[in-house]
């Protein structure tokens, strides 16, 4: 965990940005760099584990149909019906967003209760989405020109320009994200520019 110099408090800042505006990579970097890392999606799938509440409504809302064979959460299936859809879409958020914010705000405490002085990262992307940034020292925010995110995310997830798009658009636009942060990394160019970036941005915490 990468220590605060000159002060004796923990820090705790979270990490957003748009889809496929390359938060796991940049979450790596902060690991690598010794920093404590979270992030959301690993709460997400934790709360919707077979045997889970989380699970149960989900069936109960959109039948046994999303579910695998072995009983747990088929998310591409479920995907494709709520991004094609923003009342499905809607739907999955009421059910999941409480039980993930109720575990991520446990996360927070824990950390915020700590008594060395670090520095932690917890990457959400739907931070503000979920009003999240009142919780935190402070927002990162990562932020790709629209053309590269798009073709980003047709690549990653082998998707068609209209899935895509969906997806896209059932965010946060990226730009009012970076205006809302604290702090913004952009991640439209290569490695070694985000690695300039990245750099920059330690110097500030």
């Amino acid at each position: 965990m990468s220590a605060l110099p000159g002060s004796q408090m923990s820090k705790i800042y979270g990490l957003t940005g748009g889809i496929a505006a390359g938060k796991s990579t940049v979450r790596k970097l902060f690991s690598d760099h010794g920093f404590q890392v979270f992030d959301a999606d690993s709460v997400a799938r934790e709360v919707v584990v077979p045997g889970s509440i989380g699970l149960q409504q989900i069936v109960d809302q959109f039948g046994s149909k999303v579910l695998k064979s072995d009983g747990s959460l088929d998310r591409k299936l479920l995907g494709s019906i709520v991004f094609s859809d923003p009342q499905q879409l809607q739907k999955l958020n009421h059910i999941t967003r409480p039980l993930i914010k109720t575990k991520i705000l446990k996360m927070i405490s824990a950390v915020k209760k700590s008594s060395s002085p670090t520095i932690t990262i917890f990457e959400i992307q739907l931070l503000f989405e979920g009003n999240y940034q009142q919780y935190f020292d402070g927002v990162i925010s990562l932020y790709v020109d629209p053309e590269v995110q798009l073709r980003r995310l047709m690549e990653r997830n082998n998707l068609t320009k209209k899935v895509a798009l969906e997806r896209i658009n059932s965010q946060m636009p990226m730009e009012q994200k970076r205006q809302k942060a604290d702090f913004v990394i952009d991640n439209s160019k290569d490695l070694t520019h985000l690695a300039s970036e990245f750099a920059q941005l330690i110097s500030q915490l």
